[in-house]
């Protein structure tokens, strides 16, 4: 918890560095950070892989793009009508696809996901198809949203871990690991996950918002089905079983991407190496082996 804290701490002083895309990147680390915590919400306390996350980002992205350029409301209209949208949409998709479970409800997320992307690729008047929308005006300076992302990453992470470890938390957990035994004491599994699915995808449109915010511009890549992967391989990485596994696997994903990519263009093959050895040879993820080392000593 300590060694957290100094990390924290000394994220407030990137922008202090001067250093344009580094505030960039690591701006964009905190919001991938929350779409990866949001996530695991439905994968590592469910015991459920959705590749469908990319449905609610992009939803709340395009949802705040479109009011904001398209219409001329304000940008705090669009990212509230953005996160409300996501909400909505995660509760539909959790109600039609929550009674399947394992492959089965991977490959509904996925295609609901890929659904929607075909419906921003060629539905050009409103979501400008492949070119995206642009135009989405910043309304404060880099540094300082820098500052509010972090204030409402922090935010949300800090009430998504209530969540977690709430009543309702604690009864995902039991699904988790015995879903038979959680229904004979009386539980409704599929009331309890679709609660899980409706939270975890209202956090992932505060990440979409903050996203397009960010970039200014939002293009159908944030709605295709490898976006949905991203939170799949850092948690992965960072360990599905810890609170925090999702974002120091986000950070190490994030990093390697941008580090590896200055090298070659097939980042993509040494990172599915890294993941392949993460599943085989680490199965709790990084913060896995941190808390046995930890518990040796």
């Amino acid at each position: 918890n300590i060694v957290l804290l100094v990390i924290v701490a000394l994220s407030l002083f990137i922008p202090f560095t001067g250093n344009d895309y580094l505030i960039y990147l690591s701006t964009k680390i905190w919001i991938l950070v929350l779409y990866a915590i949001a996530f695991n919400i439905v994968f590592g306390y469910s015991g459920l892989l959705s590749f469908g996350h990319a449905l609610f980002f992009s939803a709340s992205a395009y949802t705040l793009a479109i009011l904001v350029v398209k219409t001329g409301n304000p940008l705090a209209v669009g990212f509230v009508a953005g996160v409300a949208v996501a909400a909505v949409f995660s509760a539909g998709v959790g109600f039609l696809s929550l009674r399947h479970k394992e492959i089965h409800f991977a490959m509904i997320t996925l295609a609901f996901s890929m659904m929607f992307w075909g419906i921003v690729m060629k539905w050009r008047d409103v979501t400008g198809g492949e070119d995206g929308i642009v135009g989405i005006p910043r309304v404060m300076p880099v540094i300082w949203f820098y500052y509010f992302t972090f204030a409402v990453v922090l935010i949300c992470a800090y009430l998504i871990y209530r969540f977690v470890k709430s009543d309702i938390g604690l009864v995902l957990e039991g699904i988790r690991e015995n879903e038979t035994r959680v229904r004979f004491s009386g539980h409704s599994t599929l009331k309890y996950r679709l609660y899980a699915m409706i939270v975890s995808g209202t956090f992932t449109g505060v990440s979409g918002g903050l996203w397009a915010m960010l970039d200014r511009t939002v293009t159908p890549s944030i709605s295709h089905w490898s976006f949905s992967a991203m939170p799949v391989i850092a948690t992965l990485i960072g360990g599905p079983q810890n609170f925090i596994g999702p974002a120091v696997g986000t950070v190490i994903y994030v990093i390697a991407q941008d580090v590896i990519t200055r090298y070659t263009l097939y980042w993509q093959f040494i990172l599915g190496m890294v993941v392949v050895a993460v599943v085989l040879f680490f199965r709790g993820g990084v913060m896995g082996v941190v808390e046995k080392m930890i518990r040796g000593r």
